[in-house]
């Protein structure tokens, strides 16, 4: 191998013996380097230990070698780096937590010359320090350029088994073949599945699978795609679909969201999608968000809204052409039907409540004081929504 100097310093055979000395402390140092690295680096969860251990030391012997010989790093040095990006790339692993990993392990071998640093190896450290920041440069470059290259691939082939799942899905008859394309993308055909239906808000920028990808991770399998209407599907599996549902809730706050219950098996996965999308049909207006389980009477309701049209339809008009009306109405229901915290939460005084719920009830012959007459209202207000 080439020296980075035909002629080596008379002092740099004190920087020789101190690598010499690392590399003989490297299973010790690689254990404490990996992890360190997986403390500092949670997405490293997904790389098994000894195989992270193995390469760490790999990354430590190439560089304390590389310094010993007072060169910069070999083409087969720079590639077994790229690989290893690659690799990474393939267990979920986005780039800047590989490059800190490597850089971690750059930090310890600077921090330990410095350390044991003799007169001799002062003199040099100058050099040293032009040698590792030239590794740590090119193999941050090579590493992203391979991660990048690797990661178009796997999204390619991704989104479309994501897409070949969803379609299978929908259909009870080829569930066993979504099972395995299931099993592919890294679900559990049998575990549980939870799903989300989101309409971006009118003019929001089209950046949806941009917006998806930060709600998942190297530990939640995740599958996302445009359903028409301008809607997007995401379907996940979690442990925790309660925490992860609220994540999606804040993400993807630019529009309309429903969300569906966490149901079990492939069986589950398209329940959990009509969930989502009968949930959506609820929501009123950009940054809505609906739970199917707290909204299934409402959801359902209007998911039968062609049969509804003859009898709602005189209030569905008045929500649209007094819709100051149908707002104090929805906000008296959400008020507990107390005219005073109706009042207070729409920054009205009382009797101005009271005159609008009897201006309603005029106008739709439907009383909001009464469970009937204000159950009816609120599908009527949902339904001069969703509907053109």
């Amino acid at each position: 191998m080439s020296r980075e100097n035909h002629e080596e310093p008379s002092h740099w055979s004190s920087v020789r013996s101190l690598c010499d000395e690392l590399i003989g402390q490297l299973p010790l140092m690689s254990r404490q380097v990996t992890d360190s690295i997986r403390s500092a680096v949670p997405a490293y969860v997904a790389v098994p230990h000894q195989e992270h251990v193995a390469h760490v030391a790999e990354q430590l012997r190439n560089r304390l070698t590389a310094l010993a010989q007072r060169r910069r790093l070999s083409d087969a040095e720079l590639a077994a780096a790229a690989e290893l990006s690659v690799k990474r790339a393939g267990q979920g692993l986005p780039i800047d937590a590989v490059i800190a990993a490597y850089q971690a392990g750059d930090q310890v071998i600077w921090n330990l010359i410095a350390e044991r640093a003799t007169a001799e190896t002062a003199i040099v450290m100058p050099e040293l320090g032009r040698l590792m920041f030239a590794a740590t440069s090119r193999t941050t470059e090579v590493m992203a350029a391979a991660h990048s290259r690797a990661a178009r691939d796997i999204d390619a082939g991704r989104i479309t088994l994501a897409h070949q799942f969803l379609e299978l899905l929908g259909d009870r008859g080829t569930h066993p073949e979504a099972a395995v394309v299931a099993a592919r993308l890294g679900f559990d055909p049998s575990g549980m599945f939870v799903a989300c239906a989101w309409q971006p808000r009118d003019g929001a920028p089209a950046v949806a699978y941009e917006s998806v990808s930060a709600v998942g991770s190297a530990h939640i399998p995740l599958v996302a795609r445009a359903a028409g209407d301008g809607r997007f599907e995401l379907l996940a599996q979690t442990p925790d679909p309660d925490s992860w549902t609220e994540l999606v809730a804040r993400e993807l706050d630019d529009g309309r969201l429903g969300i569906g219950m966490a149901r079990r098996g492939i069986a589950g996965a398209l329940t959990s999608l009509t969930d989502a999308h009968l949930a959506l049909g609820t929501t009123t207006g950009a940054g809505k968000v609906a739970w199917f389980a707290d909204n299934w009477l409402e959801a359902l309701v209007v998911a039968g809204s062609d049969r509804l049209h003859d009898v709602l339809q005189v209030a569905v008009a008045t929500s649209r052409t007094h819709p100051h009306l149908a707002e104090t109405v929805h906000a008296f229901a959400a008020a507990d039907m107390s005219i005073a915290k109706t009042a207070n939460a729409v920054h009205l005084h009382a009797n101005t409540v009271t005159y609008r719920l009897d201006r309603w009830a005029d106008l739709t012959g439907m009383d909001p004081r009464t469970f009937r007459g204000l159950s009816h209202s609120l599908i009527a207000w949902h339904l001069a929504d969703q509907q053109p």
